[in-house]
Protein backbone atom coordinates (compact mmCIF):
# COMPACT_ATOMS: atom_id res chain seq x y z
CA UNK A 1 0.00 0.00 0.00
CA UNK A 2 3.03 2.00 0.69
CA UNK A 3 4.21 2.27 -2.89
CA UNK A 4 0.62 3.18 -4.15
CA UNK A 5 0.07 6.07 -1.91
CA UNK A 6 2.94 7.60 -2.04
CA UNK A 7 2.36 7.30 -6.20
CA UNK A 8 -0.95 9.01 -5.23
CA UNK A 9 0.88 11.44 -3.30
CA UNK A 10 3.37 12.71 -6.40
CA UNK A 11 0.04 12.26 -8.77
CA UNK A 12 -1.67 15.25 -6.82
CA UNK A 13 2.27 17.43 -6.38
CA UNK A 14 1.39 18.16 -10.26
CA UNK A 15 -2.41 17.97 -10.16
CA UNK A 16 -4.33 19.73 -7.40
CA UNK A 17 -7.33 18.03 -7.52
CA UNK A 18 -5.95 14.78 -6.60
CA UNK A 19 -4.79 15.97 -3.49
CA UNK A 20 -8.47 15.15 -1.70
CA UNK A 21 -7.80 11.29 -3.14
CA UNK A 22 -4.24 11.56 -1.93
CA UNK A 23 -5.58 12.60 1.40
CA UNK A 24 -8.03 9.62 2.04
CA UNK A 25 -5.51 7.10 0.95
CA UNK A 26 -3.36 8.70 3.63
CA UNK A 27 -6.16 8.12 6.03
CA UNK A 28 -6.22 4.65 5.54
CA UNK A 29 -2.80 4.04 5.46
CA UNK A 30 -2.82 6.12 8.61
CA UNK A 31 -5.37 3.82 10.11
CA UNK A 32 -6.97 6.92 11.31
CA UNK A 33 -10.75 8.23 11.65
CA UNK A 34 -10.26 11.90 9.80
CA UNK A 35 -7.37 12.96 7.87
CA UNK A 36 -6.37 16.34 6.48
CA UNK A 37 -3.95 18.75 4.89
CA UNK A 38 -3.97 22.26 5.86
CA UNK A 39 -2.16 25.44 4.38
CA UNK A 40 -1.62 28.04 6.67
CA UNK A 41 -0.21 31.40 5.22
CA UNK A 42 1.73 34.08 7.12
CA UNK A 43 -1.75 36.08 7.36
CA UNK A 44 -5.47 35.58 6.22
CA UNK A 45 -7.70 32.27 6.20
CA UNK A 46 -6.24 28.63 5.56
CA UNK A 47 -6.93 26.17 3.13
CA UNK A 48 -7.39 22.45 4.01
CA UNK A 49 -8.58 19.33 2.88
CA UNK A 50 -10.31 16.78 4.93
CA UNK A 51 -10.59 13.03 4.10
CA UNK A 52 -14.26 11.98 3.83
CA UNK A 53 -16.36 11.09 6.55
CA UNK A 54 -20.12 10.62 6.96
CA UNK A 55 -20.19 13.35 9.72
CA UNK A 56 -17.94 15.78 8.20
CA UNK A 57 -19.69 18.13 6.29
CA UNK A 58 -16.32 20.64 5.19
CA UNK A 59 -16.19 20.22 1.37
CA UNK A 60 -12.85 19.46 0.00
CA UNK A 61 -11.15 22.92 -0.01
CA UNK A 62 -12.25 25.62 2.65
CA UNK A 63 -11.14 29.02 3.88
CA UNK A 64 -12.93 30.12 6.82
CA UNK A 65 -12.31 31.77 10.31
CA UNK A 66 -13.39 28.50 11.67
CA UNK A 67 -9.99 26.82 11.58
CA UNK A 68 -8.32 26.90 14.63
CA UNK A 69 -4.91 25.54 16.56
CA UNK A 70 -3.07 24.78 13.05
CA UNK A 71 -0.13 24.34 14.21
CA UNK A 72 1.72 27.46 14.23
CA UNK A 73 2.70 27.34 17.37
CA UNK A 74 6.58 27.40 18.08
CA UNK A 75 7.37 24.60 20.58
CA UNK A 76 5.28 22.32 18.01
CA UNK A 77 6.81 23.31 15.44
CA UNK A 78 10.31 22.86 16.91
CA UNK A 79 9.26 18.52 16.63
CA UNK A 80 7.10 18.51 14.05
CA UNK A 81 9.42 19.90 11.47
CA UNK A 82 11.51 17.06 11.10
CA UNK A 83 8.66 14.10 12.14
CA UNK A 84 5.07 12.98 13.18
CA UNK A 85 3.98 14.23 16.62
CA UNK A 86 1.79 12.69 18.53
CA UNK A 87 -0.91 14.41 20.68
CA UNK A 88 -0.91 17.98 18.29
CA UNK A 89 -1.65 20.93 19.76
CA UNK A 90 -5.76 21.40 19.46
CA UNK A 91 -8.12 19.95 17.27
CA UNK A 92 -8.55 20.91 13.42
CA UNK A 93 -12.00 21.90 13.40
CA UNK A 94 -13.49 22.83 9.58
CA UNK A 95 -17.09 22.61 10.35
CA UNK A 96 -19.87 22.76 12.78
CA UNK A 97 -20.33 18.74 12.52
CA UNK A 98 -20.41 16.86 15.84
CA UNK A 99 -16.80 15.46 14.63
CA UNK A 100 -15.22 18.60 14.14
CA UNK A 101 -17.16 20.47 17.29
CA UNK A 102 -16.81 17.42 19.93
CA UNK A 103 -14.92 18.01 23.09
CA UNK A 104 -14.18 14.29 23.12
CA UNK A 105 -10.70 13.51 23.15
CA UNK A 106 -9.05 12.47 20.23
CA UNK A 107 -5.42 11.29 19.45
CA UNK A 108 -3.59 13.22 16.83
CA UNK A 109 -0.33 13.05 14.85
CA UNK A 110 0.64 16.01 12.56
CA UNK A 111 4.07 17.09 10.81
CA UNK A 112 4.85 20.71 9.68
CA UNK A 113 6.19 21.57 6.03
CA UNK A 114 7.67 24.95 5.97
CA UNK A 115 6.87 25.91 2.40
CA UNK A 116 9.01 27.91 -0.05
CA UNK A 117 7.31 31.48 -0.09
CA UNK A 118 6.85 30.96 3.90
CA UNK A 119 3.87 29.27 4.26
CA UNK A 120 3.07 26.33 6.38
CA UNK A 121 1.75 22.98 4.84
CA UNK A 122 -0.25 20.67 8.33
CA UNK A 123 -0.74 17.14 7.83
CA UNK A 124 -2.84 15.55 10.42
CA UNK A 125 -3.93 12.07 11.09
CA UNK A 126 -6.93 11.63 13.68
CA UNK A 127 -8.60 8.89 15.55
CA UNK A 128 -11.62 9.34 18.32
CA UNK A 129 -10.64 8.72 21.56
CA UNK A 130 -11.99 5.02 21.82
CA UNK A 131 -9.78 4.27 18.89
CA UNK A 132 -6.88 4.85 20.96
CA UNK A 133 -3.44 6.34 20.58
CA UNK A 134 -1.12 5.51 17.41
CA UNK A 135 1.55 3.56 18.03
CA UNK A 136 5.15 3.70 17.75
CA UNK A 137 4.74 1.97 14.46
CA UNK A 138 2.43 4.12 13.12
CA UNK A 139 4.33 6.71 14.07
CA UNK A 140 7.28 5.29 12.02
CA UNK A 141 5.40 4.46 9.08
CA UNK A 142 4.38 7.80 8.78
CA UNK A 143 7.89 8.99 9.17
CA UNK A 144 8.60 6.86 6.32
CA UNK A 145 6.02 9.04 4.22
CA UNK A 146 7.43 11.92 5.54
CA UNK A 147 10.06 13.21 2.83
CA UNK A 148 7.79 12.33 0.01
CA UNK A 149 5.21 14.86 1.88
CA UNK A 150 7.51 17.21 1.72
CA UNK A 151 8.69 16.91 -1.83
CA UNK A 152 5.30 16.42 -3.02
CA UNK A 153 4.07 19.59 -1.08
CA UNK A 154 6.97 21.84 -2.31
CA UNK A 155 5.99 21.11 -6.06
CA UNK A 156 2.94 22.10 -5.55
CA UNK A 157 3.57 25.15 -4.24
CA UNK A 158 6.30 25.77 -6.72
CA UNK A 159 3.62 25.17 -9.66
CA UNK A 160 1.24 27.54 -7.72
CA UNK A 161 3.79 30.19 -8.10
CA UNK A 162 4.61 29.50 -11.84
CA UNK A 163 0.83 29.70 -12.28
CA UNK A 164 1.04 33.14 -10.48
CA UNK A 165 3.80 34.43 -12.82
CA UNK A 166 2.94 33.39 -15.80
CA UNK A 167 -0.66 35.17 -15.17
CA UNK A 168 1.37 38.48 -14.56
CA UNK A 169 3.57 37.60 -17.23
CA UNK A 170 0.88 37.41 -20.48
CA UNK A 171 0.00 40.74 -19.42
CA UNK A 172 3.16 42.06 -19.85
CA UNK A 173 2.04 41.28 -23.91
CA UNK A 174 -0.83 43.63 -24.29
CA UNK A 175 1.30 46.35 -22.36
CA UNK A 176 -0.36 46.19 -18.76
CA UNK A 177 1.55 46.75 -15.35
CA UNK A 178 0.13 43.76 -12.92
CA UNK A 179 0.79 41.84 -9.90
CA UNK A 180 -1.06 38.78 -8.55
CA UNK A 181 -1.90 39.00 -4.93
CA UNK A 182 -3.10 36.22 -2.37
CA UNK A 183 -6.59 37.08 0.00
CA UNK A 184 -4.31 39.40 2.23
CA UNK A 185 -3.13 41.56 -0.47
CA UNK A 186 0.38 39.99 -0.42
CA UNK A 187 2.44 40.19 -3.35
CA UNK A 188 3.30 36.49 -5.08
CA UNK A 189 4.18 37.43 -8.36
CA UNK A 190 4.46 41.05 -10.56
CA UNK A 191 4.84 41.16 -14.33
CA UNK A 192 7.71 43.43 -16.03
CA UNK A 193 5.91 46.17 -16.92
CA UNK A 194 4.88 46.64 -12.92
CA UNK A 195 8.49 46.36 -12.05
CA UNK A 196 9.73 48.89 -13.83
CA UNK A 197 7.58 51.30 -11.53
CA UNK A 198 8.78 49.80 -8.29
CA UNK A 199 8.64 53.16 -6.90
CA UNK A 200 5.05 53.04 -7.18
CA UNK A 201 4.46 49.83 -5.31
CA UNK A 202 6.74 47.94 -2.79
CA UNK A 203 6.34 44.59 -0.05
CA UNK A 204 5.56 46.68 3.43
CA UNK A 205 5.31 44.98 7.19
CA UNK A 206 3.69 41.45 6.89
CA UNK A 207 4.50 41.62 2.76
CA UNK A 208 1.23 43.42 2.37
CA UNK A 209 0.81 45.57 -0.37
CA UNK A 210 1.69 49.18 -0.02
CA UNK A 211 1.36 52.43 -2.39
CA UNK A 212 4.08 54.42 -1.41
CA UNK A 213 1.51 57.31 -1.66
CA UNK A 214 0.63 57.13 2.03
CA UNK A 215 -2.98 58.67 1.46
CA UNK A 216 -3.52 55.52 -1.54
CA UNK A 217 -2.70 52.74 1.09
CA UNK A 218 -6.13 52.37 2.97
CA UNK A 219 -7.96 52.86 -0.25
CA UNK A 220 -5.84 50.26 -1.39
CA UNK A 221 -6.46 48.08 1.44
CA UNK A 222 -10.24 48.35 1.59
CA UNK A 223 -10.18 47.92 -1.70
CA UNK A 224 -9.02 44.27 -1.89
CA UNK A 225 -10.75 43.84 1.08
CA UNK A 226 -13.43 43.99 -0.61
CA UNK A 227 -12.33 41.79 -3.56
CA UNK A 228 -11.28 38.88 -1.44
CA UNK A 229 -14.34 38.87 1.10
CA UNK A 230 -16.54 38.03 -1.84
CA UNK A 231 -18.11 41.36 -1.63
CA UNK A 232 -17.28 42.42 -5.19
CA UNK A 233 -15.79 40.36 -7.55
CA UNK A 234 -13.86 43.43 -8.85
CA UNK A 235 -12.57 47.28 -7.71
CA UNK A 236 -11.24 50.27 -9.41
CA UNK A 237 -9.61 53.28 -7.61
CA UNK A 238 -7.95 56.39 -8.48
CA UNK A 239 -4.24 57.36 -7.12
CA UNK A 240 -3.44 60.80 -7.88
CA UNK A 241 0.07 62.17 -9.07
CA UNK A 242 3.28 61.91 -7.10
CA UNK A 243 6.05 64.34 -8.09
CA UNK A 244 6.52 63.57 -11.57
CA UNK A 245 4.42 60.60 -11.98
CA UNK A 246 1.37 60.89 -13.79
CA UNK A 247 -2.42 59.58 -11.65
CA UNK A 248 -3.06 56.09 -12.72
CA UNK A 249 -6.05 54.18 -12.27
CA UNK A 250 -5.85 51.08 -10.04
CA UNK A 251 -8.23 47.70 -11.03
CA UNK A 252 -8.59 44.88 -8.40
CA UNK A 253 -10.05 41.45 -9.77
CA UNK A 254 -10.76 38.10 -8.04
CA UNK A 255 -9.18 35.56 -9.86
CA UNK A 256 -11.06 32.07 -9.76
CA UNK A 257 -8.52 29.21 -7.99
CA UNK A 258 -8.14 26.15 -9.69
CA UNK A 259 -10.67 23.74 -8.35
CA UNK A 260 -9.42 22.11 -5.15
CA UNK A 261 -6.21 23.34 -5.10
CA UNK A 262 -5.01 24.52 -1.88
CA UNK A 263 -1.63 25.58 -2.89
CA UNK A 264 -2.38 28.33 -4.65
CA UNK A 265 -2.60 31.24 -2.99
CA UNK A 266 -3.70 33.84 -5.76
CA UNK A 267 -6.48 35.45 -5.10
CA UNK A 268 -6.40 38.39 -7.02
CA UNK A 269 -5.10 40.68 -9.59
CA UNK A 270 -4.09 44.12 -9.52
CA UNK A 271 -3.71 45.82 -12.89
CA UNK A 272 -2.24 49.59 -12.77
CA UNK A 273 -3.34 51.91 -15.96
CA UNK A 274 -2.23 55.62 -16.41
CA UNK A 275 -4.40 58.55 -16.74
CA UNK A 276 -3.40 61.05 -19.22
CA UNK A 277 -1.72 61.16 -22.29
CA UNK A 278 -0.66 57.68 -23.78
CA UNK A 279 2.84 56.62 -24.45
CA UNK A 280 4.69 57.90 -27.45
CA UNK A 281 5.12 55.12 -29.80
CA UNK A 282 7.99 52.90 -30.32
CA UNK A 283 11.52 53.83 -31.26
CA UNK A 284 11.21 52.44 -34.61
CA UNK A 285 8.20 54.27 -35.23
CA UNK A 286 10.08 57.70 -34.43
CA UNK A 287 13.10 56.83 -36.36
CA UNK A 288 11.11 56.18 -39.37
CA UNK A 289 8.82 59.11 -39.46
CA UNK A 290 11.47 61.98 -37.73
CA UNK A 291 14.79 60.52 -38.69
CA UNK A 292 15.21 60.25 -34.99
CA UNK A 293 18.50 58.53 -33.57
CA UNK A 294 18.35 55.89 -30.83
CA UNK A 295 19.29 58.68 -27.37
CA UNK A 296 16.61 61.01 -29.40
CA UNK A 297 13.76 58.31 -29.60
CA UNK A 298 14.28 57.72 -25.99
CA UNK A 299 14.16 61.24 -24.77
CA UNK A 300 10.93 62.00 -26.51
CA UNK A 301 9.39 59.09 -25.01
CA UNK A 302 10.59 59.96 -21.42
CA UNK A 303 9.01 63.41 -22.09
CA UNK A 304 5.84 62.16 -23.19
CA UNK A 305 5.64 59.73 -19.97
CA UNK A 306 6.03 62.85 -18.36
CA UNK A 307 9.58 62.91 -17.05
CA UNK A 308 10.94 65.92 -16.74
CA UNK A 309 14.25 66.93 -18.42
CA UNK A 310 16.38 67.25 -15.76
CA UNK A 311 15.15 64.27 -13.85
CA UNK A 312 15.51 62.17 -17.21
CA UNK A 313 19.42 63.00 -17.15
CA UNK A 314 20.35 62.40 -13.51
CA UNK A 315 18.00 59.23 -14.49
CA UNK A 316 20.69 58.19 -17.25
CA UNK A 317 23.23 59.59 -16.38
CA UNK A 318 23.51 61.56 -19.67
CA UNK A 319 24.80 65.50 -19.11
CA UNK A 320 22.19 68.06 -18.77
CA UNK A 321 23.39 70.21 -21.60
CA UNK A 322 23.75 67.16 -23.93
CA UNK A 323 19.57 66.03 -22.92
CA UNK A 324 19.43 69.94 -24.33
CA UNK A 325 20.82 69.38 -27.26
CA UNK A 326 18.82 66.31 -27.94
CA UNK A 327 15.70 68.10 -27.22
CA UNK A 328 17.28 71.13 -29.65
CA UNK A 329 17.80 68.64 -32.55
CA UNK A 330 14.11 66.75 -32.29
CA UNK A 331 12.48 70.13 -32.18
CA UNK A 332 14.41 70.89 -35.76
CA UNK A 333 13.16 67.16 -36.96
CA UNK A 334 9.99 67.61 -36.08
CA UNK A 335 9.54 71.13 -37.29
CA UNK A 336 8.49 72.06 -33.83
CA UNK A 337 9.79 74.80 -31.63
CA UNK A 338 8.22 74.39 -27.66
CA UNK A 339 7.75 71.00 -25.99
CA UNK A 340 3.57 71.33 -25.83
CA UNK A 341 4.02 71.74 -29.45
CA UNK A 342 5.93 68.51 -29.45
CA UNK A 343 4.10 66.30 -27.45
CA UNK A 344 0.97 67.20 -28.91
CA UNK A 345 2.45 65.43 -32.14
CA UNK A 346 3.69 62.57 -30.10
CA UNK A 347 -0.44 61.69 -28.56
CA UNK A 348 -1.60 62.23 -31.95
CA UNK A 349 0.64 59.67 -33.75
CA UNK A 350 0.14 58.02 -30.55
CA UNK A 351 -3.73 57.54 -30.45
CA UNK A 352 -3.38 56.99 -33.93
CA UNK A 353 -0.85 53.78 -33.78
CA UNK A 354 -3.46 52.30 -31.09
CA UNK A 355 -0.34 52.76 -28.37
CA UNK A 356 -1.46 51.56 -25.34
CA UNK A 357 -1.98 53.66 -22.07
CA UNK A 358 -0.19 51.43 -19.83
CA UNK A 359 1.73 52.53 -16.56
Amino acid sequence: MLEALIDRIYEAAGSPKLWAEAIRWFNNYAEADRSSLIVVPQSGSARWIVSSSPECRSTSVVASPALRNTGRNTQWQTLAHSRFVQDVEGAFVCCDCELCRSNELAWRAGTAIQLPAGDLAIVTAERRAESGPFETGALSRLDALRPHLVRACHLSAQFGYERARVTAAALDHIGLPAAILTASGRILATNTCLQGSHERIASGQHSEVLFRHFSSSKSLHDAISLVADGRRVSSTLPVRAVSDHRAFIAHIHRIARPENDIFDASAMQLILRKIGVPPAPDNDLLHLLFDLTPAEARLLRALAGGLRLQLYAENTGVQASTVRSQLRSIFIKTGTNRQSELLSIVASISTFSGASASL
